[in-house]
């Protein structure tokens, strides 16, 4: 009779262990799932700004502070430096308004040989400093002609979108 007993106590143990990862397991998936659902709304953000970025726009700086107009960074081709300072006198909240987003978004300028020079959130130096749990970041290619003087060059716009 007690081997019986003993054995019960011993499946009732093995029974609460298979429980117990058995819970484990489910709520891992189940956060998968929902961060795997957070960087494709990230990515659809992310690719969304950078692709408005890379137009013309349209409107000036105080259609941008009514809310009209679109922002774009390129004109004539090329990297236009003068929309992108008018853009940073925005305040923040207008900003995130115009990406159409409420993430954190930051954008920079870099050359060929990866020196950030020009950046919209002046926090971070470096994508390295971005302290975040999801974080998407796109590239594109832009041609940067810092004094008009035809002789560009091609520099990357990084756009990171973080929460």
């Amino acid at each position: 009779m007690k081997k019986a007993q003993f054995w019960y106590g011993d499946f009732l143990i093995a029974v609460l262990i298979l429980m117990v990862i058995g819970v484990l397991f489910v709520s891992s998936i189940i956060d998968l799932t929902s961060r795997n659902e957070i960087l494709k709304d990230l990515t659809l953000e992310a690719s969304d700004i950078s692709s408005i970025l890379m137009t013309e726009g349209y409107g000036t700086l105080e259609d941008w502070r009514n809310n009209t107009g679109t922002i774009g960074f390129i004109a004539d081709n090329k990297f236009d430096d003068e929309k992108f300072d008018q853009f940073l006198s925005l305040r923040k909240e207008r900003q995130r308004s115009m990406f159409g987003t409420y993430n954190n978004v930051w954008i920079y300028l870099a050359d060929r040989n990866g020196e950030i020079g020009l950046r919209h959130n002046l926090n971070y130096i470096s994508i390295n400093e971005i302290n975040a749990d999801n974080m998407v970041h796109i590239k594109r290619f832009i041609f940067y002609d810092d004094n008009d003087d035809g002789k560009g060059d091609i520099y990357i716009l990084g756009v990171v979108v973080f929460r």
